[in-house]
Order: structure tokens, then C-alpha cells, then sequence
């Protein structure tokens, strides 16, 4: 009688995880809306988050991180709306509640040429903090930085003679305040001047980033005119080149200056180029 092997398989011994808990799910969201989270109130341990909505009328912050109920709302006004709702979170307490502060972009005058505002506010109560809108002039986003470093956050901006001369200016505002979070950088990222330039044929216009970003890269004639949008999407941190062969929707534009600006996190950076055909 042949003697019979007895195979052995052998397993690895598995380690189960418990199953994962459903915390919330929300109620449906239009599909034009825009919601994300964001950081909304500072505390000792770090920012406490909420969700936000924004859709072609308003802007609201929720209750709470699990809820669609607006606690706070925002509705743009037609020159905000007319604007594209460019409205953005600063992450820095203004008014002392420990609460953010937010800014929104308006245009006037007329679609050929239009003129940008700047607003301040503050969104519990809706109460402006600074307005940015004086007739001949136009006005950057803001950008918050201890220019001095005597411990107290300033607010500069670029304002541009409208209509536009080739000319801009600094305008910088002392806040006052002493902020309550990390201490505020300057911005994370640097625009070149293009190369060739002046150019006939095609322009390379390189940035950097130093964090992963959504990026905007917009051509503009020197009225303010936007003509064309080179990059709107996010990009990963690094040394980034777009080209440009002067031309608009396979049009060559006139021999001039043209402007082009590098817009990250709701800030820009503005940097003029000449075109010989």
C-alpha cells in the first residue's frame, strides 16, 4: 500500500480592519454650484473647517463641517457677478473674532475695457473692512504680509491708472492687527519676464510655484482687455514655461505691448511683453 503525502497549503494570516462608518452624507448639490471646505475659525489647536457653497447668486458658509444649512451668507452684487464670482478666503482674522476674512472682485465700466474692485469684508456680519473703488483707477487682489516686521500685518495692492497708461503703483495699508496664525510668507511664487522679448515668432513665459496650485495664465492688450487664457489648470510645485506665438484664435495680433498675469490662490502677478510681427 503506496503511503499517501499530505500536502499542506499554507495562508497568510490576514488582519481585518473594522468596516469604515458613514459620518454624513449630504443632501444633493446642483451641479453648477461650487463646495469645498475651507479654513473658517482659528483656534489653539489649528483651524477649525466648514463647507462652503457658492453658485451664481451667493456665497454662504454652512453650519457646520456635516451640514449644507447656511450659517453665513454672501450675495454678489451685479458688478461681483459680472466679475465671474471671484471671491476668496484671506485665512487671516481681521476683526478679532477669530474668524477669516474675505475678499471679492467686481468690474465697471465696459466690456471692452472694464475696471476691477477690490472688497474686503467680513462675512458674519457682512460689514465692509476696506473698499477698494475710486474712479480712475483699478485695483489688485490684496496681499497680506508684515512689510516692516513690527509684528503687524499690511495689505498692499497694485492700482493701475484707468484707463490703462503703462503705469501702476504700490498701495500699502496698515492693518493694525496682529495675526493669530502662522506668521504670513510672501507669496509662493515667482513670474519671469518672457524670453524672447521683444519677439516675432513665439515667447516662452516661465513661472515657479512652490506647493502644488491651481494656475491661471491670461494674455491682456494694454486697455485691459483679456484676449486669451494660456493656463487654467492646477499644476505641481517646480519650474513651469508655457509658449506663445501671438496669436488669438489662429489670428496674429498687432505689433504693441501686450500684458500677461500669473494668477495663484486668488493673487497675481503682472509682467508686460512687446510683439513685432
Amino acid at each position: 500500500m503506496k503511503a499517501k503525502t499530505l500536502l499542506l497549503t499554507l495562508f497568510p494570516i490576514l488582519t481585518i480592519f473594522p468596516q469604515w462608518q458613514n459620518i454624513w452624507t449630504s443632501p444633493n448639490i446642483p451641479g453648477e454650484a461650487i463646495t469645498g471646505y475651507l479654513n473658517f475659525q482659528k483656534t489653539a489647536n489649528g483651524w477649525l473647517k466648514r463647507l462652503y457653497y457658492l453658485d451664481s447668486t451667493k456665497f454662504y458658509i454652512s453650519s457646520s463641517p456635516t451640514s449644507l444649512s447656511p450659517e453665513y451668507i454672501y450675495y454678489f452684487t451685479p458688478e461681483e457677478k459680472l466679475a465671474g464670482y471671484q471671491l476668496y478666503s484671506i485665512q487671516t482674522d481681521l476683526t478679532s473674532d477669530g474668524i477669516t476674512e474675505f475678499y471679492v472682485l467686481g468690474y465697471v465700466g465696459t466690456s471692452t475695457n472694464y475696471r476691477q474692485t477690490v472688497k474686503i469684508f467680513d462675512i458674519t456680519n457682512n460689514g465692509i473692512v476696506f473698499q477698494g473703488n475710486q474712479n480712475g483707477y483699478s485695483y489688485s487682489f490684496p496681499t497680506f504680509i508684515d512689510i516692516n516686521s513690527d509684528g503687524l500685518l499690511d495689505c498692499v495692492f497694485l492700482k493701475y491708472r484707468y484707463p490703462y497708461d503703462n503705469l501702476y503703483f504700490y498701495e500699502i495699508y496698515s492693518t493694525g492687527v496682529t495675526p493669530i496664525d502662522e506668521p504670513i510668507e510672501p507669496i509662493g511664487y515667482n513670474l519671469n519676464q518672457n524670453y524672447p522679448n521683444p519677439f516675432n515668432g513665439e515667447t516662452n513665459i516661465s513661472f515657479s510655484i512652490n506647493i502644488g496650485a491651481d494656475v491661471k495664465l491670461k494674455i491682456y492688450d494694454l486697455k485691459g482687455e483679456e484676449l486669451t487664457t494660456l493656463v487654467n489648470e492646477f499644476k505641481p510645485a517646480g519650474n513651469h514655461s508655457v509658449r506663445w506665438d501671438g496669436t488669438i484664435e489662429n489670428k496674429r495680433v498687432a505689433t504693441g505691448i501686450y500684458l500677461y498675469e500669473l494668477i495663484i490662490d486668488g493673487k497675481s502677478s503682472v509682467k508686460k511683453m512687446i510683439y513685432l510681427k
